[in-house]
């Protein structure tokens, strides 16, 4: 069984947590260096944002702190993480977003399991089209 099948089997069974895009950057990092993949820049910024939306998913399970976007700026782009906050709260994934200075965002996630199965969804699709499965 290849890498990418031991993440997507993780995906599918809706468990994979934020360490795992760590270890799924390194791999796409490692394809794209043998020539198996074509990984560019905005598809590493697509994945430290769906590492920013699980942390946000496992500190709210944990009653934890709110993260903030802007702990990443080095790495994001901030019309992404804007547009990627939005989405979610169009369809109804978070609520009682707000933003603050310096690129911070606080949101509420009521419905933990539904969302955690949009970002298995999206985090998905990207190594489909990525590893053209």
């Amino acid at each position: 069984m290849e890498e990418i099948d031991l993440y997507l089997e993780k995906i599918n069974n809706n468990v994979l947590k934020s360490t795992d895009i760590d270890l799924i950057v390194k791999m796409m990092q490692e394809d794209t260096k043998k020539g198996r993949i074509k990984s560019e820049k905005d598809d590493l910024q697509w994945f430290d944002l769906y590492k920013f939306g699980l942390d946000e998913l496992e500190l709210s399970l944990r009653g934890g702190s709110k993260m903030r976007v802007g702990d990443w700026r080095q790495n994001l782009d901030y019309s992404k993480a804007r547009f990627f906050v939005d989405d979610m709260e169009e369809k109804g994934l978070i609520n009682n977003v707000s933003w603050h200075t310096q690129g911070v965002v606080i949101f509420d996630i009521p419905n933990p399991e539904v969302y955690r199965i949009h970002l298995c969804h999206k985090i998905r699709e990207h190594l489909c089209k990525l590893y053209c499965i």
